[in-house]
Order: C-alpha cells, then structure tokens, then sequence
C-alpha cells in the first residue's frame, strides 16, 4: 500500500486541475456578465429602443380603455405613439398576440422609459430565476449554468435592449421542465400554456404530451389555453382575438410577418422565400421564379424538423432521455420558427443546460463539448451575417443563414443521441409509434402543399399590376392620383412622409421630423396633410403649412373647395367634423354621434358625404348631408375597410373582409350590383380612383402583412 507522502502529490495536483476549471469557468462568467452588463443593460435603461414601445403602447391602450381593434394598424398605433411622445421611429404590433401586452399593463402607468427599465429589472430577475430553477432540476450546478446561459451572450444583450417577451417565456419553460421533474404536470401545462400565450410556439408542447400520453398536462395546457383566449376576448375584444387568429397568425406561420425575403431574418422561410419567390421591390432576382416549387420545399422542410424527433420520443425514457426530448422539442421550434431574431435565442439556454447535462450524467464529455460549441456558434451568428454584408455575393448569403444551419446542425445531433438511447433501451416500442408519424406527416406534408399552392394561386397576375416603389421605403399606402401623377404615404427608416413617385416629399412648414400621417386632395390641387405630433394631430396646407385645423387626421376637400371634413378620435373612437376654408380661426362642427365610429369620409358634388363608420360593431357606408343624421348607403356581408368614389361618382371601389382578408370590391350605383375584383389569400387596401376606369390601390401580396406596396388594376366599363 502506498504511504499518505506519496499519494498527496497526485491528490495536489488532481485538486489543484479542478480548482483551475473552476476559476476558468468563473472567470469566463464573470467576464461575459461584464460584456453583457456594459453592452446589453446598460443601454436598455438608457433608450426605448424596439420592441418594448410596442408591447407599452398596447398596454396603456388596454388600460386607458381604448378601442383595440385597430392595433395591427401600422399607421394608426403610429399617431398613437406620436400623440403620446415616445420617442421612438416607429411601432408597430404586427405579429404578437394580444396576451402579450398584458404583462406590461402594470407598467403602463409609468413613462414609457421608466416603464422599460422596470422591465429589465424584471428580465434580469427571471434570467437569475431560470438558472435556480434549472440548478433544482439538474446536477450541472449554479457556475456551469451560468456559463452556459452567459454564453446566450448576443440573444440577451438583444432581449435587453429591446425589452422583449423571451426572457418571460424561457422562464415558464424552465418552470414547466422543474414542475414536470417534480411530477406537478397540470403547473407544467399551465406555464405552457401561459408561454404560448406569449409567443405562439410553445403550443407545440401540447401534441409532445399527447404523443407521451401525459394526460394531465396536455389537459390542464388546453383548458388554460382556453380561459386565456377567453381573458383576452372579455378584456381586449373579441375582434382583436378574431384579427389575430384569422388575420394575423396564418399569414405569420407562414413568414409573411415583416419582410419575408429578409436574410437577417435566417429562416428557412426566408431562405425559400428568396429562392423561390419574386417580389418587384423586395426579391427582385430569385434563384427559381417557382411558387410551386416552394408550395413543396417549405412544408417538406416542417416535416423534415419534426417527424424525426417525434418518431424517437417514447412514452416511457429514463430521466435523461427526457431532458434530452424537452431539449430537441424547444430547439426544433426555434428551428421552424418563420420569423425568429437574435432574441427568440435566449430560449436555447434551457436545451442547452438540459443536453449537456444529460451527456454528462452519461459521461459523453465530447458531445457534451461539440453540443457547448454549436450552441456557442448559433448565439453568436449574427456576427457571421455582419461579416457576410461585408463580403457580398454568394458569402454573404450562406453567412447570413449561417445561424439556420448551425442550430439545425446541433438539433440533428440532438435526434440522434435520443435514437441511440431508443436503441440500447430495452423498452419494446410496436411499429405504430413510427407508423403513425408518418402518417401524420404525409398528411401535414400534403395539407401544406394544398394551402401554399392556394395561397400562391394568383400571385404572378397580382404581381404584374405593382408600381415601382423607391428603395428604402417599408411601406406604401393611401394612394391619391395628384396633377397627373400619386402621391402616397411612405414610412421610411425615420417615420412617415407623404411623398410622390420620385419620393419628392409634401411640404409641411414643420420639417422633416414630424409623421406626415394621411392627406386629402382637393381639385384645385390643394393638399392637406396630417401632422401627428405630441399632444394630437393638426392638419395643415401643404403649400404653405398654413394650420387648417387643430386635433384632426383624415382631411378631405368638397367638391366646390369650400369645406373640409376630417376626423377627430376619442380614444380609438372617431367622429367626423366640418368646418369651412379660409376661415380665421376653427369653427368646425360635429356631425356625428359616438352612435357612429367614423373611419373615413369623401364628399360629392352634391355637397353630401360618404362615410365609412362602424356601427354596432358592422363597418359600412353611410351618406351624410350636414347637420342630418347618417343614412345607410352600402352594407355588405362582411366588414368593408376603405372606399372611394369614381370621378363620375357612378361606382365606388371599396375593400371587403371576405374569409378573413380585405378584397377589392366595385359597386355600380345605378345597376345597384356589386362586383368582387380580387379573391386572393392576402390584402389590398385603400382604393383611388385614377381615371374612371383605373383603380389604384395599396397591397401586401407576397409581403409582410400591412407592409404594403402599390398597384394598379384596370375596370371594365361594364362591371
């Protein structure tokens, strides 16, 4: 037996080679925690920045007692965020659920950046909740899960800046993995539940407690995910739970959320989306000009992330296996996900704990490590995407998708440990547990084709009316033919204008930081524009910037040039005023009743007005003559969104809710006919007429919803 002298040498240095890993581990902490404190928090308490002024505008909204349902309005949340000062380029809710705003509500009656640093305060609190909870449920430790969460380095700072929800949902993640550990299932299904509340993806947990035939979480997930759409339908409004359900979320599954070609996105929804799909103004160039060809790829790729993973997950695993499965589960809807940023990365930190802690409870030290690095790359790969712009050409695509691959790479290598455990399981699993996968598959896989090829049906003949836009604009819409020519409103980087088609901006006389908003047209040429401002909008002459009227938007010009109307709003509830031009001082009158929502007006030649008001909850057309009370001129089946009267005031275009998506409409008055021009799986808004047999109109196929660009369809004399 060796003496105790000669075994203290080896003990020493054994001791000492772990005291060195942990000085290093913390030592790489402590510096990360730094980087992160200097680049991320510091900042975020400083700015607003993007995405917490739109989750604060809601909540205030909701608060305040609003009507919410036009907060997927990019232009009408805008007068909103300019009437209550934030400063902020702009906002926009387009694509978040309405539950989302809920969690700010408390904040809402702070300032809006006092509000955001209580909201960091609380994002920090819930990272240091995530790693205790995950210390509880793991045999890794505090230090090694804090590296590991530290090493999320971009996705936090990110997540911090920009005051998002993720951080919130990674800690209910986490919360439902340390309940599942504990046998607490209908808590786990709850903090599901209240996740996709948040953001959508977590639902697909629900099917994962199905398949593994756990009950009492896939129950108390459902029924939680019911009395939330029940909240907000009670709270917000049905017809924004309807918008969202209908409008919004189908078109966001399908990448369609903000710019669908963008490669900062790194989807393999914009991937294929730049493939495969032109655009005029954003996609100019594909690889293959083929819809049909994405109508195939796309679903394919869906089934390809999850079929695998589903066909390994077994009813009955070992502790570590369903570490690993929850891992996958959580890494393959990041994977999938349409639209995700460097943020929604932040949600990786709990496959990453949960994986290298199930490889070293196994001893699998270099998987463990090869796991570390992937994860490693994927936080980091917005900095391949910036050295890609730097690089151009074929570089910079397969750099700006580098986060795609890489977190694809590291969800394979996830499957593939969970059918290597499959197979050295003695558990006996029947054919039907990869029988019925498939099944579903093929399925999943033709139900998407069907839809895509549905959606894309009329995608060429809709994309030979568009208009040139001018580069750097994000949107175009509100199209008004203007001395032979349209004007239109853009919003640009630093907010909106009112611009032609050489983007030759209307004067104001206020400069350029203002949002020009909406404008009306008169037929001597007259111009007046909306100036959304702190305090209300005022409209002013566009040649001179001569103030027409205080707290109004939406100006329109009678006929003989001698009257405007316009709308003014009382928490989302508009009312349509008239006053007189030239007048010394505003001596406007009201001449509708809270009866009446007025949205948007135009007057004909016989002096009276046309008005699209919502009334009992139906949008529709009414006619006005002052100082009457509305009449019903056009009321259809489904809600109508704008209109506008042709030249010989014989027919109007009007845009229709049909099966959940606004349609171009032309109603002949004298044949009292209506006629349906568009029947697409997408929008058109805002008619004008150019000419009697032209009609201009702003559209968002084959774009971000609402982000929408402008085209032209001519009408046949005889409809």
């Amino acid at each position: 037996m060796p003496s105790e002298t000669t075994q203290s040498p080896r003990k020493y240095r054994q001791g000492t080679g772990v005291a060195d890993w942990r000085s290093l581990e913390l030592l790489v902490c402590l510096g990360l925690g730094i980087l992160l404190f200097w680049k991320g928090l510091l900042p975020a308490v400083r700015t607003l920045n993007t995405d917490f002024p739109n989750y604060y505008l809601v909540a205030r909204l909701l608060r305040e007692g609003y009507g919410l349902d036009r907060i997927y309005d990019w232009i009408w949340l805008q007068r909103i965020k300019d009437h209550w000062g934030l400063d902020q380029s702009l906002v926009g809710f387009a694509g978040l659920t309405p539950f989302s705003a809920i969690p700010v509500v408390p904040l809402s009656f702070l300032s809006a950046l006092a509000a955001k640093r209580v909201w960091v305060a609380i994002n920090l609190g819930l990272l240091v909740a995530c790693v205790e909870l995950l210390a509880r449920s793991t045999s890794l430790g505090r230090r090694r899960i804090w590296l590991l969460s530290l090493l999320a380095i971009l996705p936090l700072r990110a997540s911090f800046l920009d005051g998002q929800m993720h951080l919130l949902v990674l800690f209910l993640l986490v919360g439902a993995f340390w309940a599942h550990r504990r046998g607490r299932e209908v808590l786990c299904g709850v903090c599901v539940a209240i996740a996709a509340g948040l953001k959508v993806y977590p639902l697909v947990f629900i099917f994962y407690f199905v398949w593994k035939r756990e009950w009492r979480a896939a129950f108390a997930a459902v029924t939680t995910t019911i009395a939330l759409v029940l909240v907000c339908g009670v709270w917000i409004g049905w017809d924004v739970v309807r918008i969202y359900s209908l409008e919004m979320l189908p078109r966001s599954l399908q990448g369609e959320m903000l710019d669908p070609y963008n490669l900062h996105a790194a989807s393999a929804a914009a991937l294929f989306h730049r493939m495969f799909l032109f655009e005029p103004d954003l996609n100019p160039v594909p690889l293959v000009n083929s819809p049909s060809l994405y109508a195939v790829v796309y679903p394919l790729w869906q089934m390809v992330v999850f079929l695998p993973l589903f066909a390994v997950v077994r009813p009955m695993a070992s502790r570590e296996t369903e570490g690993v499965e929850w891992s996958a589960l959580a890494l393959a809807l990041l994977v999938s996900s349409p639209v995700p940023s460097s943020y929604h990365f932040v949600v990786a930190i709990l496959p990453a704990v949960l994986f290298v802690d199930a490889c070293l409870r196994k001893g699998e030290r270099v998987i463990a490590l090869v796991a570390t690095m992937l994860y490693g790359l994927v936080s980091i790969a917005d900095w391949f995407s910036m050295i890609g712009e730097h690089l151009g050409g074929t570089l910079q695509g397969c750099l700006a998708f580098s986060r795609l691959w890489l977190s694809a790479g590291w969800l394979v290598l996830l499957v593939a440990s969970l059918y290597r455990d499959r197979r050295h399981d003695s558990e006996r699993v029947g054919h039907l547990r990869f029988v019925v996968p498939a099944l579903l598959g093929v399925a999943g896989l033709a139900i998407g084709i069907v839809g895509y090829r549905h959606h894309f049906r009329d995608r060429a003949q809709e994309m030979s009316r568009r208009i040139a836009t001018p580069p750097g604009i994000y949107l175009a819409t509100r199209p008004e033919p203007y001395g032979g020519r349209y004007l239109f409103v853009a919003m640009k980087p630093e907010g909106y204008r009112v611009v032609d088609a050489d983007e030759h901006q209307i004067r104001d006389g206020r400069g350029s930081s203002v949002d020009q908003l909406s404008y009306g047209v008169g037929l001597d040429g007259r111009v007046g524009v909306e100036l959304a401002g702190e305090g209300g909008s005022v409209i002013v002459q566009g040649s001179d910037g001569s103030v027409l009227s205080q707290d109004a938007e939406s100006p329109v010009f009678s006929v003989d040039g001698g009257m405007f109307a316009f709308v003014r709003e009382r928490k989302g509830h508009g009312s349509l005023w008239i006053a007189p031009l030239g007048a010394s001082r505003d001596p406007a009158t009201r001449e509708t009743t809270d009866e009446f929502d007025v949205r948007q007006a135009a007057f004909i030649r016989s002096g009276a007005l046309v008005l699209l008001a919502k009334h009992h909850h139906h949008a529709m057309l009414y006619t006005l003559v002052p100082s009457a009370a509305p009449a019903s001129f056009l009321s259809t089946n489904g809600d109508i969104g704008s209109f506008a009267i042709a030249p010989d005031e014989r027919r109007i275009a009007f845009t229709e809710l049909v099966r959940n998506r606004w349609q171009l409409m032309v109603f002949d008055r004298q044949l009292s006919r209506t006629t349906q021009l568009t029947d697409w799986d997408c929008n058109a808004f805002l008619p004008s007429w150019v000419s009697a047999t032209e009609i201009l109109y702003a559209t968002d196929c084959g774009r971000g919803v609402g982000l929408t660009a402008l085209a032209t369809m001519e009408v046949r004399p005889g409809l």
